[in-house]
């Protein structure tokens, strides 16, 4: 019986690396650890943050949790950057300048897509800014790239940021 959970990380080690779920070099969350697969075993693979914490992420969390595998095998993967916009404003024009700052960006992989998606939200606008970079390692150096770039370029616009909801005042009836 004491065997059971280790003979269970094996069978799910070897599972994943027949399956292929991720590999070294693939950017994965699991269960709320986000970062690059450093290495593989028997039993756990190890994965790196962006904050340079190493995770030791037994096999067996296959059965149990969902595991988001951001690029699967390629060298390349898309990142998202998301502004909030006031109701108020001209979406064509945000949606296209957002546009222009992706691909003006230098860390912009230029031969994938640069696309811009909105939706309205009762705050205001949601924008998400979604492109590839070159290396994939230079995930968060792009993604602050597109954000200092896209909220200058709003300002620019007087595009004005969302306000959040007031959160209602408790009245003591729940």
């Amino acid at each position: 019986l004491a065997l059971n959970p280790l003979v269970s990380g094996i069978v799910a080690g070897v599972v994943a690396i027949y399956e292929q779920a991720y590999r070294t070099g693939d950017w994965v969350e699991v269960d709320g650890d986000y970062g690059v697969v450093k290495s593989m075993g028997l039993r756990s693979f190890k994965l790196v943050t962006p904050d340079d914490t190493e995770v030791t992420v037994p096999h067996n969390q296959l059965w149990t949790e969902n595991i988001a595998n951001a690029n699967a095998g390629n060298p390349e993967h898309l990142v998202v950057a998301d502004f909030y916009v006031a109701p108020s404003h001209d979406a064509a024009r945000v949606r296209q300048k957002l546009r222009d700052v992706g691909v003006t960006s230098p860390y912009t992989q230029l031969t994938r897509p640069v696309v811009v998606v909105l939706r309205e939200r009762p705050w205001g606008t949601h924008y998400r800014l979604k492109a590839y970079p070159i290396d994939g390692r230079d995930e968060f150096l792009f993604i602050s790239d597109l954000t200092v770039r896209g909220k200058a370029a709003l300002a620019e616009l007087g595009a004005e940021p969302a306000q959040a909801l007031p959160v209602p005042a408790d009245n003591g009836q729940g």
